[in-house]
């Protein structure tokens, strides 16, 4: 009788799959988590096939199955394999990362009782269904286009700040679900604050469903809770972020990926994947429909729509008939010069909001209380000893912080260079903002949102919930304000300190600054009464003001996409980014001129390699960094060229580690 093997991934960098024998008395499935050894070690691994014959002589035997969870489906398999060949990885560095922790973890005496009681652990219960709003013509209409009928269907719904994107796909969960009793919905967030909001107003209209969420903030348990509820059919919506595109349906029938365009949806560490796109290939794996909604959709997917890739649909006005368009204006700094970050305009158009009795957003993309600290005596800066970048200064805490490596240390009372007494925060972050705010409107009720407040979990949905609940006048925060808060009682949006990123050496960075002013200013007038946003600049002339005060998201577009062409950026090329890292940057930069020697013999003409160079934050954690950039003309002739290049470069010695990133997002 012939000895059957599995074929088994496990998270190691080995490619391939490695091969075991099936003891007899084994029942084993492909999909299933089984237990196998692995040098010294038991490791976690998925089988993903049978076969009579190995390429090795001496096999070793699977130890056994991990439990009795269900197989893995076929398409999920399909998806982290097409996931680790594209973004030139493991298949078993993305498959087992994917799964919640509790899955991938050794099965102690225990699991089979914590399986038990992750299977019976009770969700939230809601005892009615919310008020369904009427839907205006607009939005209608995309419902009823939409076409839900087992077929692959991508579809972006561009729709202006406050048009109403997620009741549309509110609606659409609903025909998905009331037409198939066993059919799941993916609904695809990027921001982990987001989420309880949007599971609460989704469980609100669907009481009759399970409704689960899997976001990176939540305990391993809930994770591993969620996780079985979808596998199982149980649950019938995921509202999940990045992570989320990973999840195991038994039955996934619709895929919704709201803020399409947030860079949050892209991995920057492990396999450094971009959540949006594979959402995009899981539903053709899936053959499902896939709905894209964003205000300011990425250049990616607005090319993709032009040109009938994506089936486009518009939404031109609020979904509230009373509620109007924030009125834009810009405020000249150069003639109306701010005393403590704010001109006299905007400090009367403050004191006007909350006179009125409505609220005010104060949006300026830096955390922390200042940016560095100097020495006003000799220029001593405040550094981080481990990195390339400087300490910003934490009043709250009174310590300098590196954001990077996160080295923190109290601010010293003296210069450490010279001894002097005159060290002066330079710059302004969230935490002085905060303070001087108080400060100048000491009656005013001030909160503050960035990364630094929302650390513990649940502090952020406090803030938001005050906000809500009119218990805030004044909100200072970074880009967390900015998405996608339906805030009834915002009268005036201020934005400060944009002017950098209109001359920075990223080529995206002026899409992304379009986005999060587009997105920022739709927090005001959501109501009644129409509101104001005051941008603070001294370029009142760039272009990229003129499309904000029209909301003319299209003819912004429009212009950097001719510009993309003509210097042949993404989305008219294809871009991946080698980095390397070690001790000292003359060895990371001389390996890096390996690759890039290996590159050059054997790339065709549609594949161009650039010098390496280091990276803009070049140390990091006492590490070098590096980079070599590689442009090709197509994603097709980029994956052509990595698959050579890859299996090659791997046989060079490094003295430290390296890595590539397909589609990078920044360098």
């Amino acid at each position: 009788m012939a000895k059957r093997i599995a074929n088994v991934i496990v998270d190691s960098p080995i490619r391939e799959p490695l091969d075991y024998l099936v003891p007899a008395d084994l029942e084993i499935q492909v999909g299933q988590r089984c237990l196998v050894p692995l040098g010294s070690r038991k490791v976690i691994g998925i089988v993903i096939g049978f076969s009579e014959e190995s390429r090795f002589s001496r096999l070793r035997e699977v130890i056994s199955r991990v439990d009795d969870v269900s197989p893995l489906s076929s398409g999920w398999l399909a998806l982290t394999l097409f996931s680790a060949r594209y973004y030139q990885s493991g298949w078993g560095q993305v498959a087992i990362p994917a799964l919640p922790k509790f899955f991938r973890k050794l099965p102690g005496k225990l699991h089979e009782r914590s399986l038990e009681r992750l299977r019976k652990e009770k969700k939230r219960s809601v005892k009615k269904s919310s008020e369904k709003p009427q839907l205006n013509s607009e939005q209608s209409a995309i419902v009823e286009e939409v076409q839900l009928d087992g077929a692959f269907y991508p579809a972006l719904i561009f729709g202006i700040t406050g048009s109403g994107k997620t009741e549309v796909y509110l609606h659409l969960m609903e025909k998905v679900l009331l037409r198939d009793p066993e059919a799941q919905v993916l609904l695809m967030v990027p921001e982990i604050n987001l989420t309880p909001q949007l599971v609460e107003k989704v469980q609100s209209r669907f009481p009759q469903f399970e409704v689960v969420s899997w976001n990176s903030g939540m305990a391993e348990g809930q994770k591993a809770s969620s996780w079985l509820a979808c596998h199982e059919g149980r649950a019938r919506i995921l509202v999940g972020t990045r992570l989320s595109v990973f999840a195991s349906f038994k039955s996934l029938k619709l895929i919704l990926v709201d803020e399409e365009h947030d860079p949050s949806f892209k991995s920057q560490e492990g396999v450094r994947y971009n959540a949006r796109d594979l959402a995009l290939k899981r539903a053709s794996i899936e053959q499902i429909p896939i709905v894209l909604g964003s205000a300011t959709p990425s250049l990616e997917s607005y090319k993709n729509a032009l040109e009938g890739k994506f089936k486009l649909f518009k939404l031109t006005q609020r979904a509230n008939s009373n509620a109007h368009l924030p009125q834009l204006s810009l405020v000249d700094i150069r003639k109306d010069k701010p005393i403590n970050g704010l001109s006299q305009e905007t400090a009367n158009a403050i004191t006007e909001t909350i006179n009125s009795g409505r609220q005010v957003i104060v949006f300026l993309n830096r955390r922390g209380f200042a940016p560095v600290v100097e020495c006003k005596n000799c220029g001593w800066q405040s550094t981080c000893p481990h990195c390339s970048t400087y300490a910003v200064f934490h009043k709250t805490t009174g310590r300098l912080t590196c954001h990077y490596c996160g080295w923190s240390t109290p601010l010293p009372k003296t210069c450490p260079k010279c001894g002097s007494y005159e060290l002066l925060p330079i710059g302004r972050g969230t935490q002085r903002a905060e303070e001087e705010l108080e400060t100048r409107w000491p009656e005013a009720r001030v909160s503050r949102l960035d990364q630094d407040s929302a650390r513990q979990r649940g502090s952020a949905s406090q803030v938001l919930d005050a906000v809500h609940n009119g218990d805030v006048d004044i909100l200072i925060g970074t880009q967390i304000v900015a998405k996608g808060h339906d805030f009834k009682n915002v009268g005036l949006v201020v934005v400060l300190n944009t002017d950098p990123q209109l001359f920075s050496s990223d080529y995206r960075a002026r899409e992304r600054l379009f986005s999060v002013l587009m997105q920022v200013s739709g927090r005001a007038g959501r109501d009644k009464t129409e509101g104001k946003v005051l941008i603070q600049t001294r370029y009142t002339e760039d272009d990229i003001f003129k499309h904000l005060k029209s909301q003319d998201y299209e003819g912004f577009a429009a212009g950097e996409l001719e510009a993309r062409r003509a210097s042949f950026m993404v989305p008219f090329s294809a871009q991946a980014l080698i980095v390397a890292e070690g001790k000292e940057i003359s060895s990371v930069l001389a390996f890096l001129q390996k690759l890039k020697a290996l590159a050059e013999k054997i790339k065709s003409p549609s594949i161009r390699i650039f010098e390496p160079v280091p990276l803009t934050v070049q140390k990091v954690m006492d590490i070098e960094r590096g980079q070599l950039l590689i442009e090709a003309d197509s994603k097709v002739e980029m994956q052509k060229f990595l698959n050579r290049f890859q299996p090659e470069a791997l046989s060079l010695k490094a003295k430290g580690s390296w890595y590539i990133d397909v589609d990078p997002l920044n360098y």
